[in-house]
């Protein structure tokens, strides 16, 4: 706790300091709970769904165009384990 010293004028320093910050400065710099945040959570942007992603990016969706199962091609070429999804 700090120390309060009274003036003539019978208000302590501590108070006369607080009242010249809370006029010189913004409120919401002093207590910042009451502003508003500075950003988001981040990081929940990826919601999986499985038919989604099967429907875009899987065997059937591949083989169904030609440059789609150019893809294909090049995959299994590659040596890759899995050609799609």
């Amino acid at each position: 706790m700090l120390p309060i010293i009274k003036t003539n004028r019978n208000t302590s320093i501590f108070k006369s300091v607080i009242l010249n910050t809370v006029q010189s400065t913004n409120v919401f710099f002093i207590l910042p709970f009451f502003g508003q945040k500075r950003w988001k959570s981040r990081g929940n942007t990826y919601q999986p769904s499985t038919l989604k992603r099967k429907r875009k990016f899987g065997f059937l969706s591949r083989a169904k165009s030609k440059q789609k199962s150019k893809i294909l091609k090049d995959r299994k070429e590659k040596g890759r384990w899995y050609l799609s999804h």
